[in-house]
């Protein structure tokens, strides 16, 4: 498509957008979606044997792409994009342009959060580290798992079925916005079979110039998969594998749910009938994985096996099985492959799970069912077998597969609001005041005065934090149906309630926190070293700070030495406990203040954990100034001096009640995982027994990061785990990669 079709695109969607601005939102979305459907479609990619890709336009609609949700519009592309053509078309076009990008500039759903934001507060919530606060905020819709499993049951024509026995009672009660909510429904699915005819017409014209006998048969399956999915339920695996990957792409789907759970019933029942050989199933799914690859969104796309309360647990783990081998196979850090464990689970599980671990993989990410669905059922307040449908997203959050919503718009930096804390509100990398002064640094003459000094400032934070994701969902429920969203969403049809008007079970949020384990050992080492020990005084420790500790080595030993988390210590450890129970329990209160139904903390860092240490002074637990923070739950970098089971010890100390995901990484040699994958095993079952949450679990050759730097060329296959996603170690900056080699790796 060239700049002038990309732009005529951009005044076709925004006067359907107008035309229909006046009607029911829903029939809006489906008329722009319908627009929208046309333009983003790619054609079959010469290996595809499941179907289906699309790339969004300068404007479209959207749950979250690209960080940008519901009705979004990429200003800068648009003028990009216009000033490539300035010279082939006239001024009424320009003018056009010009209009609607003033239209956008209102109706955006994103310029629609700040603009109500600001009227409210007199300014807009930073959107990125780069900016000044300790907190930043942005929108989207992010981390919906639907309930996959019903659309392959039912299918197409069963979810239309459940439609209209819903909208037959709507029309009994005289109830007309229910009964446009049902009809828009039923659009959304004439949506999905659209986007099957597409395929349908494009394999076909490639049939017509075909010579490849095996590439022949390959597109009259194509062809035939996507016919009867459009008028009955999946009746193979290729055909319930084809209906989710087709949903998801129309839908916008990043995260993929219990794929063993909804397709592990139509896998089995093809290998035991000799429909389909276990080869030829990891050839289908290896097509969804590149499909995958091109999205490359590593910061979601996560893909779910194991786990308790799962249909047919055999057949699921069969399944779960050859999902693994598929990953083991291409490696790449796409999908998010994440095991579900438990104590009672199918040894060969985890058994699998370990041997791609020991391959230099650094999937599959490893959650405990036994620690996280007690918890989820305190933190979420529900039943438990609502709790067995938590899934892990994104980077790490939990959200109720089919019942909730679990956004993580937002963040917050407790190592910047220590460093706040320590000069009087005044932030002197940003060289302005970010928070209220209190007096100084006189003011705080005990440790529980300077703690309490610092819950104020994170609390204020917060409290902007979770209004601003209330109004983030306000102004996607006043804009929007979400109606690909509302149809495999409990209780959305039950109630005849789109998405955020009511119809979701659970409208919960979650915010990330940054620097957790920094700041806790920074205010451990300030406890001990001036309210303890008396070394220092407060003012002292602040100009060794503010010198970044130049002239200042021998007293930055004793900040070094002092008790630091990951060594099972309980000075520290006890210190870690203290900053998360006070950010979990003000990110609770401050959601229920909000009108969220819930609203708990993740600490699931991504490489923000290091860009954002880059606006960091030195902290007193004797990180330099620019240095990287700690990263979700691991210990400061270098400070985990006691060997693993210490490093698991601490790791598993925190109240998981109050949390809705975090992450621990831990890096092992593959000499290590090789050698005593035995010894390693009963460590990690010990962790889960012990409360343990999760591993992201990361095995590399002794020095093969350090080489990497100097030759990337001959490590490109490198995968590392930054924290909340995985990447190729080549392709990082050098910030990351630096963080990345200075984490502890663990040897026999």
């Amino acid at each position: 498509m060239n700049e002038f079709q990309q732009l005529q695109y951009v005044i076709d969607f925004t006067n359907i957008y107008k035309q229909y601005s006046a009607q029911n939102k829903a029939i809006r979305e489906i008329k722009c979606l319908e627009k929208q459907l046309e333009h983003i479609l790619q054609p079959i990619g010469r290996d595809d044997l499941v179907v289906g890709f699309m790339k969004h336009g300068l404007v479209g609609f959207s749950p979250q792409y690209g960080g940008i949700y519901t009705y979004f519009f990429h200003k800068d592309r648009v003028l990009e994009t216009l000033g490539k053509i300035r010279h082939q078309v006239d001024d009424c076009f320009v003018n056009q342009i010009n209009e609607i990008i003033d239209f956008w500039g209102n109706e955006a759903t994103e310029n629609r959060v700040d603009r109500r934001f600001y009227e409210k507060y007199g300014f807009v919530m930073p959107k990125a580290f780069t900016e000044p606060g300790l907190a930043n905020a942005g929108t989207r819709l992010a981390g919906m798992n639907v309930n996959l499993d019903k659309l392959i049951l039912l299918g197409l024509p069963g979810l239309r079925d459940e439609i209209s026995e819903a909208e037959f009672k709507a029309e009994r009660d005289g109830d007309q916005e229910k009964i446009i909510f049902y009809q828009s429904l039923n659009m959304s699915i004439d949506l999905i079979c659209k986007a099957c005819d597409f395929y349908i017409n494009n394999a076909r014209e490639l049939l017509c110039c075909e010579n490849d006998v095996r590439r022949e048969t390959q597109l009259s399956q194509i062809i035939e998969t996507l016919q009867n999915i459009k008028c009955r339920k999946p009746q193979s695996f290729r055909e319930g594998l084809q209906l989710f990957w087709i949903y998801a792409v129309v839908s916008d789907l990043m995260n993929y749910g219990r794929m063993d759970v909804y397709l592990g019933d139509l896998y089995c029942n093809d290998i035991d009938n000799g429909v389909l050989t276990e080869e030829e199933a990891i050839d289908l799914l290896s097509s969804v994985w590149r499909h995958f690859i091109r999205i490359g969104k590593v910061h979601d796309c996560r893909v779910i096996v194991g786990g308790k309360g799962r249909r047919n647990e055999q057949n699921a783990d069969r399944l779960a099985l050859v999902i693994m081998e598929v990953s083991r196979r291409i490696k790449d850090v796409v999908p998010q492959l994440t095991l579900r464990y438990y104590c009672d689970m199918d040894k060969r599980l985890l058994d699998k799970a370990l041997g791609m671990l020991s391959e230099g993989y650094c999937f599959p990410i490893i959650y405990s069912d036994d620690t996280n669905i007690p918890a989820v059922m305190k933190a979420y307040d529900v039943t438990e077998e609502e709790a067995g449908r938590y899934i892990p997203f994104g980077c790490g959050e939990y959200v109720l597969e089919g019942l909730s919503t679990g956004t993580p718009n937002n963040g917050i930096n407790l190592l910047k609001a220590l460093e706040l804390v320590l000069h009087n509100g005044y932030d002197k990398i940003w060289d302005m005041q970010l928070e209220e002064a209190y007096g100084g640094l006189e003011k705080l003459d005990t440790f529980d005065k300077l703690f309490l000094k610092y819950c104020g400032y994170v609390e204020r934070n917060v409290e902007l934090l979770a209004v601003q994701k209330k109004m983030n969902y306000d102004a996607a429920g006043e804009q929007a149906s979400y109606l690909f969203y509302s149809l495999l969403m409990e209780d959305c049809i039950q109630k005849g309630k789109a998405l955020l008007d009511g119809g979701v079970r659970y409208l919960n949020a979650s915010s990330e926190i940054f620097g957790m384990i920094s700041c806790a050992d920074s205010l451990s080492a300030i406890k001990k070293l001036v309210f303890d020990e008396h070394k220092f005084t407060l003012k002292q420790v602040v100009e060794m700070l503010d010198c970044d500790f130049e002239g200042y080595e021998k007293e930055r030993k004793l900040f070094i030495n002092c008790p630091k988390y990951g060594n099972d210590d309980d000075y520290a450890d006890g210190m870690a406990q203290k900053v998360f129970n006070h950010i979990a329990e003000a990110t609770i209160n401050a959601g229920k203040k909000a009108g969220l139904n819930k609203y708990l903390i993740v600490s699931v860092n991504n490489s923000m954990s290091a860009e954002w240490g880059k606006f960091c002074l030195a902290s007193a637990c004797g990180r330099k100034k620019g240095d990287p923070m700690s990263n979700g739950n691991g210990a400061s970098i270098g400070a985990d001096r006691k060997g693993l089971t210490a490093l698991l010890n601490s790791m598993s100390k925190f109240d998981n009640s109050k949390h809705v995901g975090v992450i621990n990484n831990i890096r092992v040699t593959k000499r290590f995982l090789n050698d005593s994958v035995d010894k390693f095993k009963i460590l990690i079952e010990t962790f889960f027994q012990n409360n343990g949450v999760q591993l992201n679990i990361c095995c590399i050759g002794g020095d093969d990061l350090e080489k990497a730097m100097v030759e990337p060329e001959k490590y490109r296959n490198i995968i590392v785990r930054i924290g909340g996603f995985s990447a190729r170690f080549v392709e990082l900056s050098p910030v990351v990669q630096n963080e990345i080699i200075r984490r502890t790796t663990y040897e026999c």
